[in-house]
């Protein structure tokens, strides 16, 4: 087990920085092998109970957020009783006290964008407790995508409060606290912050599909920019100043990382053609040079890398 190899690794070294002994020194009562093995072996054991509370509570901790998730009644009697055993039950406070916070709070959390948002956090919640876990990113990915699709598609829902609360990285909400998961749920390659769909992409979905499924690259970067685009238009609807900027430097912007990425991942052929019609039609575009420099080098970088002609496995007839 890691832990154990770890142990392992650096026992001697721990010893010499926590009890610091001259080079002839020796122990008055030195572990012998056969002592050092059963502690090993005994630690092991201790690993294995550690492990297995700690699939326990995430397995109890699914569950319930699924069932708090179901409803806005549920979610908020869920909030309220996280709340009230983390910030009140804790330090035994009086019930007068959770009651007194109850109705100073209540109206807020009860406003619909925050019931929804409350839901969308435990849902994205169990998503990531079900990476943690081990399940494969190929059934996870397209139910993230379709996730952050429903959050941006949802937007008027959670004006105000509701959006406030889907910035919050779930593992830092009351929920994970209760659970004690704040500290405990790490996932690699993760956004924890259900309301940043840009963030969701670049940290998961781009890399499962560069790495599985490549020629699927260029249509999931269109999805991608097409929520970009709702976003801006909601935000945006009374300001033409801010979507004509959008439209004119953010979109080219957008569709130049696209190509890129096709050309560094999929298709050079595809994502070298896309960045020159870009570039044909941005000659003004505040990156247009950057561009240029740019596919100038990939450009250099694929010839450079590509076998002569004539050699086995090449282009040669």
């Amino acid at each position: 087990m890691q832990f154990i190899q770890s142990i392992r690794a650096v026992a001697l070294i721990g010893f010499m920085f926590l009890f610091p002994v001259s080079p002839k020194a020796v122990a008055e009562d030195p572990l012998t092998s056969e002592q050092l093995a059963t502690l090993l072996k005994e630690l092991e054991s201790i690993e294995a109970v550690v492990e297995g509370k700690r699939v326990s509570n995430r397995t109890s901790a699914v569950e319930m957020f699924r069932e708090a998730a179901a409803s806005d009644k549920a979610a908020l009697e869920f909030h309220l009783k996280c709340v009230k055993m983390l910030r009140f039950d804790s330090r035994d406070a009086k019930f007068t006290e959770y009651r007194d916070w109850r109705e100073k709070n209540e109206d807020k959390l009860k406003e619909k964008s925050n019931l929804f948002a409350m839901r969308l956090q435990l849902q994205y919640l169990v998503l990531t407790l079900r990476v943690a876990e081990g399940v494969d990113r190929a059934s996870i990915v397209p139910e993230l995508e379709a996730f952050v699709t429903n959050i941006v598609a949802h937007m008027e829902d959670l004006e105000g409060q509701g959006m406030q609360t889907l910035r919050e990285p779930v593992n830092r909400t009351v929920f994970s606290e209760a659970y004690e998961l704040n500290q405990s749920l790490k996932v690699d390659n993760w956004s924890y912050s259900p309301g940043d769909y840009a963030s969701v992409y670049e940290k998961t979905i781009f890399p499962y599909y560069r790495a599985e499924k490549p020629g699927e690259l260029a249509a999931v970067w269109d999805r991608r920019i097409g929520l970009e685009n709702q976003v801006v238009e909601f935000i945006n609807e009374d300001d033409p100043g801010a979507m004509k900027k959008h439209a004119e430097e953010r979109i080219p912007r957008l569709h130049w990382q696209k190509a890129a990425d096709v050309f560094a991942n999929s298709s050079q052929k595809a994502g070298a053609l896309a960045m020159i019609q870009i570039l044909r039609s941005e000659p003004d575009h505040p990156d247009a040079t950057k561009w240029l420099e740019s596919l100038q080098g990939m450009l250099a970088s694929a010839a450079l890398a590509k076998p002569p002609v004539g050699e086995a496995g090449t282009e040669s007839p």
